[in-house]
């Protein structure tokens, strides 16, 4: 089999596409809101659907959706957001939390992959950029902390956690 034709390249390939791409949205941050906004608008997008369907089945009630950068007056830029009018102890954490489910999509994608597309370097480079968009926009910004790990979130997750520990341990 020549090297060129064989999957360990394939893979060796996509490890390079990811390291591209992570220099390309490092850069991208130096391009102006714009080619940020194009840039991430996929993520974006899957991103805010995580906390509107996770604040749907927590009957958070959204007020707002958005996908499009806005100044939030300091210098910087929202890339999208999610509005709820009724937040409280027991929905934050997974509504803030909600994007990681993005790491059980991509895990998902990743196992079944070559069952929906013959390996080939075209569809391994595939695999690792869907991979790298779903991986990259599970991480949680500032904000969906702030509203995850709010006082009464921990509070009462804390409570929960310590009080499934003794019930386990008795």
């Amino acid at each position: 089999m020549h090297v060129f034709n064989s999957l360990s390249f394939f893979h060796f390939c996509g490890i390079l596409l990811v390291l591209l791409l992570i220099t390309l949205n490092h850069r991208s941050r130096e391009c102006g809101i714009f080619i940020i906004g194009i840039w991430n608008f996929i993520g974006v997008v899957l991103h805010e659907i995580c906390h509107l369907l996770v604040g749907l089945l927590l009957f958070a009630s959204p007020t707002g959706f958005s996908l499009f950068p806005k100044s939030d007056g300091n210098g910087k830029w929202v890339m999208g957001s999610v509005r709820f009018r009724k937040l409280n102890a027991i929905n934050s954490l997974p509504i803030g939390l909600a994007p990681l489910l993005l790491v059980a999509v991509a895990f998902m994608v990743y196992r079944h992959w070559n069952k929906w597309f013959a390996p080939s370097l075209g569809s391994i480079l595939g695999l690792y950029f869907v991979v790298f968009l779903l991986l990259y926009e599970s991480l949680p910004s500032a904000q969906d902390l702030k509203v995850a790990f709010n006082w009464k979130s921990l509070f009462l997750y804390g409570l929960l956690g310590i009080t499934v520990f003794f019930v386990w341990k008795a």
